[in-house]
């Protein structure tokens, strides 16, 4: 009777630790299943020129005055400019060292993170959003040179500043929840910047310091959703 028991005891032990796994492997199963990664990843080059904290704002005023972006990058950096090549960036780089201006080549990268839970739903629309923003970007990236080599005009300008603010817009309103409200608000600002530039005189720089936030928001893309 004894040895039955202790047979029964084990097997009743047996059963429980393979119910035991069983659950642990659906558990994982199901956490695998509600997580999705947002495949987006890129790669900028942004030409920037150092500057401290206490003199950022200066320094970001004075690059803006010179026709660059003037935005500020982690708060010891701003940039002139942003590239999609290197050597895109490193002649731009050289130029300016040959008129007494210092700068140097940040390389940024957006890379891929993962959605878990009720968000993994959104992983399509949050890959949709950042693909139509690095379009917007670009756009405006070639409006730019465009100008500044006169080869394209005012008209062309305006419609590029207004070609990005339509697809940001369109893109906000499509991002419904809470979950996009940060990204949103990016969305929005950059559209308003649009605007304020369409409504006007057009400049080259103002089309890359718009380029130049939308680069910086698309770098971040996961702390918007995080």
């Amino acid at each position: 009777m004894r040895r039955r028991l202790s047979l029964f005891q084990f097997l009743a032990v047996l059963g429980l630790f393979a119910a035991t796994v069983f659950l642990f492997l659906a558990a994982v199963s199901c956490v695998k299943r509600d997580e999705k990664v947002v495949n987006f990843e890129a790669k900028y080059y942004f030409l920037v020129e150092n500057c401290e904290d206490t003199t950022a704002a200066a320094v970001a005023g004075t690059v803006y005055g010179r026709g660059g972006a003037g935005v500020l990058l982690g708060g010891r950096a701003v940039v002139v400019a942003c590239y999609y090549t290197v050597q895109d960036a490193e002649r731009v780089q050289s130029a300016m060292s040959e008129k007494g201006t210092v700068t140097r080549i940040e390389e940024v990268s957006a890379k891929k993170f993962a959605l878990k839970g009720g968000n993994a739903a959104y992983c399509g629309r949050v890959e949709a959003n950042a693909a139509t923003v690095e379009t917007c970007a670009r756009l405006l990236y070639d409006t730019a040179n465009g100008l500044e080599r006169a080869e394209l005009g005012q008209s062309a300008a305006k419609a590029a500043a207004h070609g990005a603010a339509s697809s940001l817009a369109g893109l906000a309103e499509g991002n419904a929840g809470a979950f996009f409200d940060r990204w949103n608000a990016e969305l929005l600002a950059a559209k308003r910047s649009c605007k304020e530039v369409e409504g006007g005189l057009v400049f080259a720089k103002d089309l890359r310091r718009i380029q130049a936030q939308l680069l910086c928001a698309l770098v971040g893309l996961g702390a918007y959703f995080s």
